[in-house]
């Protein structure tokens, strides 16, 4: 599910901080990685003369950011069986026979709990 999930990360990054998001598919909320910031953004100014260097050590942060952000989500999303949507915990029913997102569960008549009520 992590190169699902990567696949669905937005970037919502700056020059200062890395951030992802991913919009659930049933609810089309957004959620929000937690922020990192970027630990030289402030000498940017210092690396002016050395733009390259500069962009590589932004990029390998970033991808770091990106592999914490990954495991957040898979805190906040599941992906459902029946129709392979990724959606967020409280979109997503805990039933009897399978655990499914709440319009598989409503379509197919199967009751459930949300993960998050």
């Amino acid at each position: 599910m992590i190169n699902f999930l990567s696949s669905h990360l937005e970037d919502c990054s700056s020059n200062n901080y890395f951030c992802f998001a991913i919009r659930c598919e049933v609810c089309g909320e957004y959620w929000y990685s937690s922020s990192i910031p970027f630990t030289k953004a402030l000498f940017a100014s210092e690396y002016s003369s050395k733009k390259e260097l500069y962009e590589a050590i932004y990029q390998r942060e970033k991808e770091r950011a990106k592999m914490v952000a990954e495991k957040e989500a898979r805190e906040h999303f599941s992906l459902c069986p029946i129709c392979r949507r990724l959606v967020c915990d409280s979109c997503f029913m805990i039933c009897d026979e399978m655990d499914m997102c709440k319009e598989c569960a409503y379509r197919m008549e199967e009751y459930g709990e949300s993960v998050v009520p």
